[in-house]
Parts: C-alpha cells; sequence; structure tokens
C-alpha cells in the first residue's frame, strides 16, 4: 500500500511540473506574440528614412549647413540625400577631394564649427589626406564621410575598393567602417562628438548600399547636450611669478597663435600696459588688426621682416596658444618663457619655460593685466614699432 502511493505521488508530482512547463511556455508564446504584433505596428506607423538621408539630417541637428565634396558613383546615395536636403544643406563641390577637405578644415579653423567634407571610394578616399592632414596638425575639428564599395562587393578584389579604415588610422581621432545601415546616426553623431573633443578628424566610412537602404526614422542625436569645455582657471602664484619676470625684463615680447583667438582685448591690453611687442603665428592672423602699431605680423616663414627679426633680439616671451614647429627656429634661445595653454602637453614642447600657465588665454592674460604695475616707456618698445613703420 504504501509503494502504490509513493507512486501515485510521484505520477501527479510529474504531471504537474509537465502542467507547469506547458503553461509558462504558453505564457511565453503568447507574450512574444504580442511583443511582435507590437513592434509589427511600430515599425508600419515609424516614418522611413534612407541611411544617407539620416545621415545628413544628424549632420544638420549639429549645425551644420554645407558640405565640400566631389561626387562619385559610389557616393550616389549621399548625393540623392544631399538634393533631398538642399533647403537645408548645400553641397559646395569642388574640382578634387583634397581641395574639399582642405576647405572643410580652413572652414573650421575660421569658424570653429565643425567642417565636413567627403570623397568617393578607393582613389576619391586617399584624394582627401593632405586636407585630412591639414585639420590634424591645425587641430581642427572636421568629419570626414568616405564612401566604400557596396557590402556585398567588399574584399573580393571589386572595382575601386580598398581596405579603406587602416589608411586613416594616423590622421583620425575616430575612425570607423559602418556595419549596417541602422548603424550610420548613432555612428554620425559619435564621429562629431569625438572630433569636437579631441580638435581632430572623424571618419566614418559607408558602404554604398547601407546609403540607400531604407531605416526607421526615429534618431535624436546628442547635438544639443554639446557645451563648451571648461577651461583651468590662472594659478595666482604662477601669475605673480610671470608678472615679476615682465618686469625684470628688457627685450619682453609677446607671441600668440590660434589658441588667443578669443582674446584680442586682452593681448592689446598686456602689450599697451608693459609695452610689450607682438607677432604671431601664421595661423593666428586676422586676430589682430595689420594697422596696429605694435603688432608687427607674423613671424617665420612668409612673414615680414620686422616680425621675422623681433624674436632674435628678445629676452622675454610670453607665448600664448601656438605650438608652431617653427617657431623652434625664431627666437633667441637663451630668453626667458612665460607659456600660456589649456594643453598641458603644449607645455614646453618648443622653447624652454620658466614660467607655465595653464589656463584659458582669455583669463591668464586678463590676470597678467592685473598683476603688475605700468611701464611708461620702454626703448625696446619704441624701436620694434619704429622697424614697422620703416618696413611699411
Amino acid at each position: 500500500m504504501v509503494n502504490e502511493n509513493v507512486s501515485l505521488y510521484g505520477w501527479f508530482k510529474e504531471k504537474t511540473i509537465y502542467l507547469g512547463i506547458c503553461l509558462f511556455l504558453k505564457a511565453f508564446y503568447q507574450a512574444n506574440v504580442l511583443i511582435l504584433k507590437h513592434e509589427r505596428e511600430r515599425f508600419f506607423m515609424t516614418e522611413m528614412i534612407s541611411g544617407s538621408d539620416a545621415v545628413l539630417k544628424v549632420i544638420e541637428e549639429w549645425g551644420v549647413d554645407h558640405i565640400y565634396g566631389y561626387p562619385g558613383g559610389s557616393f550616389d546615395s549621399t548625393m540623392n540625400a544631399l538634393y533631398n536636403q538642399s533647403n537645408k544643406i548645400k553641397f559646395i563641390q569642388v574640382r578634387h577631394e583634397e581641395a574639399g577637405a582642405l576647405a572643410a578644415a580652413a572652414d573650421s579653423k575660421l569658424t570653429g564649427k565643425i567642417g565636413v567634407c567627403f570623397g568617393s571610394a578607393g582613389p576619391g578616399a586617399v584624394h582627401l589626406m593632405n586636407g585630412l592632414y591639414d585639420a590634424k596638425h591645425d587641430h581642427t575639428p572636421l568629419l570626414a564621410l568616405v564612401a566604400q564599395v557596396p557590402s556585398k562587393k567588399m574584399n573580393i578584389d571589386f572595382f575601386q575598393a580598398m581596405n579603406e579604415e587602416p589608411m586613416f588610422d594616423d590622421v583620425a581621432v575616430w575612425n570607423k567602417t559602418a556595419m549596417s545601415a541602422e548603424s550610420l546616426p548613432g555612428m554620425i553623431d559619435e564621429a562629431i562628438r569625438q572630433a569636437y573633443k579631441h580638435s581632430g578628424v572623424a571618419v566614418v566610412t559607408i558602404p554604398k548600399d547601407f546609403g540607400w537602404a531604407s531605416i526607421p526614422d526615429t534618431y535624436v542625436s546628442n547635438a544639443k547636450n554639446h557645451v563648451a569645455p571648461l577651461y583651468p582657471e590662472p594659478q595666482a602664484e604662477k601669475i605673480a611669478e610671470a608678472a615679476k619676470l615682465i618686469k625684470a625684463a628688457k627685450n619682453p615680447i609677446i607671441y600668440f597663435g590660434i589658441g588667443a583667438k578669443h582674446a584680442a582685448a586682452e593681448l592689446k591690453a598686456l602689450s599697451e600696459k608693459y609695452k610689450m611687442p607682438l607677432i604671431s603665428s601664421v595661423l593666428a592672423k586676422g586676430i589682430f588688426d595689420e594697422n596696429y602699431p605694435a603688432y608687427l605680423g607674423s613671424s617665420g616663414r612668409v612673414a615680414p621682416k620686422p616680425g621675422a627679426e623681433l624674436g632674435f633680439a628678445t629676452d622675454l616671451i610670453v607665448w600664448v596658444g601656438t605650438d608652431s614647429p617653427f617657431s623652434l627656429y625664431l627666437f633667441n634661445n637663451s630668453a626667458k618663457m612665460i607659456q600660456i595653454d589649456v594643453d598641458n602637453e603644449k607645455i614646453g614642447k618648443r622653447h624652454s619655460v620658466d614660467v607655465p600657465v595653464l589656463a584659458d588665454a582669455k583669463k591668464a592674460l586678463a590676470a597678467l593685466v592685473k598683476a603688475g604695475d605700468k611701464v611708461e616707456d620702454r626703448p625696446f618698445y619704441n624701436a620694434a614699432v619704429a622697424n614697422k613703420q620703416n618696413w611699411g
């Protein structure tokens, strides 16, 4: 009798477990049917957009209203998208991909906004290089859209197919190839973020068929969350040290670069208070009016005589926001130096430094203006201004 009860209990337990599994599978199936139904309804209710139109939509959300490039068959999907969105983004056709990349780099340097260019697959991609390296070495944000052959024709020796991504590894701060059409808007968004963060080149390679493919028009870019970086405040003790050096100097000058583009008023105030002539890097031309008496122009290659001569006669350089490689050869090696920069890696890179000031140029210069006593007259300053007048 006991054995029969045990057997009955085992049978009942087995059937109960079986029934529970069946009920679970039924519920799981029904839930998945509902999910699939919901996704299907959402899919058919969602507006669709081509991959290339999605790319341009993200770019436009980042405030870009024009793109430089030269058309090619592998880029026809994006050319079609440019036509579709011609009321929002202007296509500026160049005569060579290199010219487009150089134009985008120059655009970025002048405006501070990201420049955008494109090239077709293979040779067109290669032709972008000079412009991209220009942006890299001048530390300006640039987005390069690089076409690729259709994804099914990659890696099988197709017409003008090249392994493009490795070519851009050295020039780019971010360099990726799209693996699906759906990934394109997110990749463009991330590329622009990285270009701004690192002040450099971001490259997105787009297989031709991904640009034509239809994807849900649901992506929202991160553009509205982009904020300017906060630069370090100048340290009071460094400003005090710098002021002492300026007071002790007989032939001090100010040498500034593109990093001082928002500090023209502070540069002028520093020059006038301490009687220090100004010279600039080539990139920084335009920050100051060429007719300002104490601005002697740029120094180095293709520079006017007064600016070129000044660096060899100085005993102190206030070096602001520049990383020009040629500056190694433009100044008295024994001159003392105060360097102001937001990038610690640049401090002391081109000349030995006596007082490093890791800070925003505008704030550091303003602090220096307040830190010392006014110099009424300085023979070196007078001679520099006279040299410019004589040369002009």
